[in-house]
């Protein structure tokens, strides 16, 4: 895992399940009750894939997209 050098949440750097990613996103930026801490993540991993790195997968894992650190 490479520290990510463009973070603009400031999150700590280091290996987080989806739904801790989700959770971490929604105490920084907040968002509606209705939508779950995996489904805010992976919204959020589309639009930011650089976070992608962070992320513990699965070994079933299919990458979207590159993240461009590893």
């Amino acid at each position: 895992m490479k520290e990510i050098l463009d973070n603009p949440l400031k999150i700590e750097n280091k290996l987080y399940t989806i739904e801790e990613f989700g959770s971490t996103i929604r105490r920084k930026v907040g968002a509606a009750d209705y939508i779950s801490n995996i489904v805010l993540a992976e919204i959020f991993l589309t639009k930011y894939p650089v976070y992608s790195c962070i992320i513990i997968k699965s070994k079933n894992h299919v990458f979207k997209k590159k993240c461009g650190c590893c």
